[in-house]
């Protein structure tokens, strides 16, 4: 799990009965003990950045994340580095594509000049834009949850096709494969299957359906 300073947290160990803090000590954290170009704790800064953006207050997201840009060439690539996280943790189903749009800004900022003012432009607008964004964190909340009670996926029985060992030792087929192991949910409403039932028909003559 990353945490707001940046850094991966140890979640190891199993459920919360032998549970330690996931947070590292703040003595291994660069960016703690340094200030900012007016005179704010680098760490608080950054901090900062992760709770304007989750409340939705862009004017002072946006001033958090010039902070750590106006600061030097290191507080600036912390600072995409913590937008971008914000993007795919935070932000994440309520608008997916913020992880590119965050990572776009980013390389637009990197064609400009070190400290010049249209590179700050990219850094407002992938604050602001993130905090204005409506946000949707599950998928994190569903990592930091099989992370701490150390979970391992199942293996559906489609898994077990042509691609793995068991299925073509159980003499699965492709047409077994693309029958079964090819269904996607959500569908798209209406979509063409056309392709699909031709392909299903093809599989079943090269390769049939196991006995």
């Amino acid at each position: 799990m990353t945490t707001d300073d940046g850094y991966e947290a140890d979640v190891a160990g199993g459920p919360a009965t032998d549970w330690s803090r996931p947070i590292p000590h703040w003595s291994t954290d660069p960016f703690a003990g340094r200030i900012t170009i007016h005179g704010l704790a680098s760490d608080e800064v950054r901090s900062a950045i992760h709770k304007w953006v989750r409340l939705g207050n862009a004017e002072q997201a946006i001033l958090a994340a010039l902070e750590m840009a106006r600061t030097d060439n290191e507080h600036e690539a912390e600072m995409w580095r913590r937008l971008q996280v914000l993007a795919a943790e935070d932000v994440g189903m309520g608008a997916p594509e913020s992880v590119g749009i965050v990572k776009a800004l980013h390389e637009c900022a990197n064609d400009t000049e070190p400290g010049a003012y249209d590179r700050l432009v990219f850094a407002a607008q992938a604050a602001g834009y993130l905090a204005r964004t409506v946000k949707d964190p599950i998928n994190g909340e569903l990592m930091q949850l099989a992370l701490h009670n150390d979970v391992a996926p199942e293996i559906p029985d489609v898994a077990l096709c042509i691609h793995t060992r068991r299925g073509q030792e159980m003499g699965r087929t492709m047409y077994d494969w693309f029958a079964t192991g090819t269904r996607i949910e959500p569908e798209l409403e209406g979509r063409d299957v056309g392709p699909r039932d031709e392909l299903l028909e093809l599989y079943r003559v090269l390769d049939p359906p196991a006995t």
